[in-house]
């Protein structure tokens, strides 16, 4: 379960810098990333998960994901898959898309962080993202 949520974690930055090189994709790759942590988080309720992650080494970035940071990853992906949704046909380019994604893993990251330094991180990548 560790290289699945490491690997749903760098998800939606790297589908962002796909975006990016296909433009035309935009709506549906945004789409398949907010009903892919919307089945990750309901993974997390199934199991019952509680998972701790130490990346570099004790003192490196550590991750943790419980129930509660699985109902905030399904309220974040919910909210994401709203706003694909609605904004659907209203014509906004894929810039919109890949800053939209790219806030979306921010986010999640934030939930699943559990030291400072991590989250320090995932709080300046939210306000570039949401910056530009």
């Amino acid at each position: 379960m560790t290289e699945i949520t490491i690997a749903w974690l760098s998800l939606p930055f790297f589908v962002g810098f796909v975006i990016y090189l296909f433009p035309k994709l935009d709506r549906i790759l945004a789409l398949s990333i907010a009903v892919i942590s919307t089945a990750y988080a309901t993974q997390i309720f199934i199991e019952k998960l509680l998972l701790n992650i130490q990346l570099v080494d004790n003192f490196g970035v550590t991750l943790t994901v419980d129930q509660l940071s699985g109902f905030f990853i399904l309220t974040n992906a919910l909210v994401t898959a709203a706003v694909i949704i609605y904004c659907w046909q209203t014509g906004k380019t894929a810039f919109f898309y890949i800053q939209l994604i790219i806030l979306h893993g921010s986010v999640n990251a934030t939930f699943i962080c559990a030291d400072f330094i991590s989250l320090y991180v995932a709080l300046e990548v939210i306000s570039i993202a949401s910056f530009c």
